[in-house]
């Protein structure tokens, strides 16, 4: 955050209650911004944009358009705890990641994976290769098509890749991103 303008307009000085006044959240209070997590988290190694200390900055100052628009609380696991373990005021950022995606998903902010059922043949092959289980088949119509379980959804992208009718979007990546990555790696 360092160097950008925080303005009043944007703040959302209730955030911070609202993501607290979820039992699995509250201990994001007792955060000092140490930087621990963020220096534990595997995903911050490959994506130094997700910055546990930042978001968590940002959720203390209000920022709620810019934490739940970003495509960074998408991105953790929720499974290695990394950051949970170094944390010594034992803040749970991953029951913080999973609050924050419900928040964004019942305000209607972009998920990380679209589906274009008009598209889909219903082959499953999203179901049977996704690492967190966030597809499954739901019959329509009397015809079968590819529906996210939103909250599981961690935005890698793999059913993306393998749908063969190209059904589905992975909205998390812009070309310019996954190349500026390749470059990064190249260089």
């Amino acid at each position: 955050m360092l160097g950008q303008v925080i303005r009043v307009s944007e703040i959302d000085p209730n955030f911070k209650r609202e993501v607290i006044a979820h039992e699995a959240a509250c201990d994001i209070a007792a955060c000092f911004s140490c930087g621990t997590c963020t220096g534990g988290c595997p995903i911050h190694a490959v994506y130094p944009e997700h910055d546990p200390r930042k978001i968590v900055r940002m959720i203390n100052f209000g920022m709620k358009e810019k934490v739940l628009s970003s495509r960074y609380i998408w991105y953790c696991t929720e499974e290695c705890f990394l950051c949970e373990k170094c944390c010594p005021q034992n803040v749970k950022f991953s029951n913080v990641w999973h609050v924050l995606k419900n928040i964004a998903v019942k305000e209607g902010y972009p998920l990380p994976v679209s589906i274009d059922e008009n598209k889909c043949s219903g082959c499953g092959i999203c179901v049977a290769l996704c690492p967190y289980s966030a597809m499954e088949l739901s019959i329509q119509d009397a015809s079968k098509a590819a529906h996210l379980i939103t909250i599981s959804c961690k935005g890698c992208g793999i059913c993306g890749g393998a749908c063969p009718s190209g059904a589905i979007s992975v909205n998390l990546f812009e070309d310019e991103h996954i190349s500026a990555q390749i470059e990064a790696l190249v260089a």
